[in-house]
């Protein structure tokens, strides 16, 4: 933990003290900012769409999402800030810290299949429980039911990525017929999963209902209108369900516990498990790593065929599929070699696999046509250059004029850029001598080779180091106004003809949009 991070509750403490961790688990920036956005701000979208753009990673897997068959859209989205727009903010805040939470614990984890197939497991839970709310017409609001559902196991998920060995030994006592609160407490000495689940959500500062939602056991919702209760229920359920499809345990004593209040019967409930899988499918290959170790097409079928035939017949096609299931594994090299072998090396940047220049190009054309907010333009302004063009960092300045002096200060950014960054973008437009201000003052494009000397103030040279960038002035009848700021780390290709002749049209639409803001305002 750094200096600055929150002190932990005697409770948590004496938990990681029990089982001998020196640190406590740290979540990624990226999934802090994403948990902790709410509707609070009039820009709550344009924040998002943000935070998720910050990540390439993550902006593409939260497109493949949104243009996946779950949605069935009818038509393609190919920007963040759209698919706030049309699928909503909440459903694509929780779906991007699902998908963040996941990537960032793969990584973390020692050991790569036993924590990408439980997180598989928590994440078909969360898309399980999402569409339950949606279509049963639940008293709940369905991105909170992923998100519990979701985190629901979080105590496990810890304990599996940090102390591997301790969740080894949890498994071999339930294995020889301990139950796993028995044997996690024997384990832990008197610690639950539960229990460590809550506490490190509290300590993240993770929502109430999140950490009630971890509950093991809930009681029944007092009435229709108990909407904690039945959120806490729905992601117990949802959880139990996928454990007994994993562990291919018959289904009926948990549908006969939960089938009237949530009106689900066998058949729909594993019909819409096979969904959840169609739908987890093309989020990304960590997913589909976890898919494939956990066996989810065989289980399912065993389990389909189990209330259809004898035991013995559905045993047999049961080890049958998943001779197949493994086979077509080897055959698309699905495994740990295949992910590893994903490694990129530092060539070109990477541009959008799913929309084309003019792609972004027409839909800042549509924008400008229309009523559109200048900040919300800006940031697609900017996710054309990052991912149209190919940038490691974008922003976006503006020139500030106080009593004393004329600033150039950062307003947006997109890419391997933080808050801190932007706001630490500052130049003093006086001194003449520097890049920045000789390219304003000329409204002149330009291209500065990486460590030039003397080309940027000391102030700003944390910033540039080992970096190629990119000058292009926004300038309005020769006068500046700001100045958009993009680079590109050592070893990656300069912009070829083509790509500069794409950054000066986006640039071009920046000067465009703040003319027809003017034009507006003076009628």
């Amino acid at each position: 933990m750094t200096e600055t991070s929150p002190q932990p509750s005697g409770k948590l403490a004496e938990i990681f003290a029990k089982m001998n961790m020196g640190e406590l688990p740290a979540m990624s920036h990226n999934v802090q900012e994403l948990i902790a956005l709410t509707h609070s701000s009039h820009s709550a979208g344009y924040e998002l769409s943000k935070v998720i753009l910050k990540d390439y990673s993550l902006t593409n897997k939260v497109l493949q999402v949104v243009n996946s068959a779950y949605y069935s859209l009818g038509r393609p989205v190919n920007s963040i800030s759209r698919a706030v727009t049309i699928i909503g903010f909440d459903a694509i805040r929780d779906l991007a810290t699902g998908i963040a939470l996941f990537e960032d614990f793969v990584k973390n984890g020692v050991e790569k299949e036993g924590i990408s197939k439980l997180l598989t497991r928590s994440f078909l839970s969360a898309l399980y429980a999402r569409d339950l709310a949606v279509e049963k017409n639940l008293n709940i609001v369905p991105e909170e039911a992923f998100i519990c559902a979701l985190l629901h196991n979080l105590g496990k998920i810890i304990v599996c990525l940090y102390l591997p060995e301790i969740s080894r030994e949890i498994e071999q006592h339930i294995a020889g017929g301990m139950s796993e609160d028995a044997a996690t407490r024997q384990v832990l000495e008197g610690l639950t999963f539960h229990q460590i689940g809550v506490e490190v959500a509290t300590f993240w500062n993770l929502s109430d209902k999140v950490c009630a939602s971890m509950e093991p056991n809930p009681s029944f919702p007092q009435n229709t209108y108990d909407t904690l209760g039945f959120l806490k229920n729905v992601a117990n359920f949802s959880n139990k369900l996928m454990e007994c499809v994993c562990d291919e345990r018959d289904i009926g004593g948990l549908l006969g516990q939960y089938g009237d209040m949530l009106s689900v019967n066998r058949e729909e409930a594993l019909e819409r498990v096979n969904k959840t899988v169609d739908a987890s499918e093309d989020i990304s290959e960590s997913i589909r790593y976890g898919l494939s170790k956990l066996k989810m097409r065989s289980r399912l079928r065993g389990l389909e065929e189990a209330s259809k035939e004898p035991a013995k017949a559905a045993r047999k096609k049961k080890v049958k599929s998943e001779e197949v299931e493994a086979r077509e594994d080897a055959a698309r090299g699905e495994g740990v070699g295949s992910e590893e072998a994903g490694i990129q090396e530092l060539d070109e940047l990477p541009i959008s696999p799913d929309k084309s220049v003019n792609d972004f190009i027409r839909d800042l054309t549509e924008t400008l046509m229309g009523p559109f907010n200048l900040n919300d333009f800006y940031i697609n302004l900017l996710e054309a250059l990052y991912r149209g063009i190919g940038f490691d960092r974008v922003l976006l300045a503006v020139i500030s004029v106080q009593p004393t002096r004329r600033v150039l200060v950062g307003r947006f950014g997109l890419g391997d850029i933080d808050p801190a960054g932007i706001a630490r973008f500052e130049h003093d437009l006086a001194p003449s001598g520097y890049v920045i201000p000789k390219a304003l003052k000329a409204c002149k494009d330009m291209a500065i080779p990486s460590n030039t000397p003397d080309a940027f103030p000391e102030s700003l040279k944390f910033f540039v180091k080992d970096r190629t960038v990119y000058l292009f002035p926004i300038c309005i009848d020769d006068k500046p106004i700001g100045l958009i700021y993009l680079d590109r780390k050592n070893g990656r290709p300069k912009l070829d003809s083509v790509r500069i002749k794409g950054t000066r049209l986006f640039r071009d639409f920046a000067v465009m949009a703040i003319r027809k803001l003017r034009s507006r305002s003076k009628q």
